[in-house]
């Protein structure tokens, strides 16, 4: 009966650490590099798709920073990039994006002006 509590009580243990564990990798942003690659080929996918939702004609300028948010089955990016418009008024935006593991592209959730 001992070895039973013990062995429930780890298990508990366990479940609780691997929970902790899981949570805090979704919770805490991993910053990647603006100047990767990747980040940049995200950047300009934010653009180009905004530009198709809302028939506008925004060209990237420069990205300022990429937070990547990790679960168990997607990732999500927030890129804060500059643009600039028709005009060449140049504006921040905020967009993000999700990575589904099981498809390869990127969806991008929204694209503001930010604050």
């Amino acid at each position: 009966m001992r070895t039973y509590c013990l062995i429930m009580l780890f298990l508990f243990h366990f479940a609780t650490v691997t929970t902790a564990t899981s949570l805090m990798s979704i919770m805490l942003p991993l910053t990647l590099n603006v100047n990767d690659g990747l980040v940049i080929e995200m950047a300009n996918f934010a653009v180009t798709e905004h530009n198709k939702r809302t028939n506008a004609n925004l060209k990237l300028a420069q990205i300022i920073s990429c937070y990547a948010f990790t679960s168990a089955i997607s990732n999500a990016y927030t890129i804060e990039l500059l643009a600039n418009d028709i005009a060449d008024q140049t504006n921040k935006y905020i967009a993000r994006l999700i990575e589904i593991f099981s498809d390869p592209t990127y969806k991008l959730q929204s694209f503001q002006v930010s604050p």
